[in-house]
C-alpha cells in the first residue's frame, strides 16, 4: 500500500498526525499539570474552565455539558468549593434550585491567573510570528475544531446513553456481532 502522492495531501495528513495525536496529548497533559499545580484532579478544572467561561449555572446545567451524572457533578462541585473556585447561592428565581458562581478571589485561582500569565506570553511570542492574515486563519481553524470536537462529543454520549456500547474487544471496522 502506498501513501498520498500529491504533495499537498501528505501535508493534510502530517496535519492531522499532529493535531490528532501529538498536540492533543500536549493539550490534556498540559491540563492536567495545571490542575495537578493546584490541587485538583483535571475534571474538576476543566469544569471550573466550564464555569468560568459560561458563568454562573444551575449544577443539572454543567452535567449536562459534561456529560456527567448529577452526582458526579455534585461531588466536583464540592470539591471547587473546598478549592475556593466556586460559590453555590439559592436561585433567586426558584429557591429551591442553586446556582454556581465562578470565584476569582481565592488563592486557587491567583495560582491559575499566575500559570496562565507564563504561559500566556509563551503563546503571545509564537503567535506574534504570524502576521494578521494567518493569524484570521488560525482563528477560524481553532473555532471550527473547537465546534467540531464539542458536536463529536456530544454525539459519542448520545449513542452510549442509547445502547451503542464502545467498541471494546474488536478491531476498528470490524462489524458488531
Amino acid at each position: 500500500m502506498t501513501g498520498p502522492r500529491d504533495p499537498g495531501e501528505r501535508l493534510l495528513m502530517e496535519v492531522g498526525r499532529q493535531i490528532g495525536g501529538r498536540f492533543s496529548t500536549a493539550v490534556v497533559l498540559f491540563h492536567s499539570a495545571v490542575a495537578a499545580r493546584v490541587g485538583l484532579n483535571v475534571t474538576d478544572y476543566k469544569c471550573a474552565d466550564i464555569l468560568y467561561r459560561a458563568g454562573p449555572m444551575h449544577p443539572g446545567r454543567l452535567a449536562e455539558l459534561t456529560g456527567m451524572s448529577t452526582a458526579a457533578t455534585a461531588q466536583v462541585l464540592a470539591r471547587l468549593e473546598r478549592a475556593g473556585l466556586i460559590r453555590r447561592e439559592p436561585d433567586p428565581a426558584d429557591r429551591r434550585r442553586t446556582v454556581v458562581h465562578p470565584v476569582t478571589d481565592s488563592d486557587t485561582y491567583r495560582e491559575l491567573s499566575r500559570v496562565f500569565a507564563d504561559f500566556g506570553g509563551r503563546v503571545a511570542a509564537v503567535m506574534s510570528r504570524y502576521d494578521e492574515a494567518a493569524l484570521r486563519v488560525i482563528a477560524d481553524f481553532v473555532t471550527e475544531m473547537t465546534e467540531t470536537l464539542e458536536t463529536e462529543a456530544i454525539r459519542l454520549r448520545t449513542r452510549a446513553a442509547h445502547g451503542d456500547p464502545p467498541a471494546q474487544g474488536r478491531e476498528p471496522g470490524e462489524p458488531r456481532r
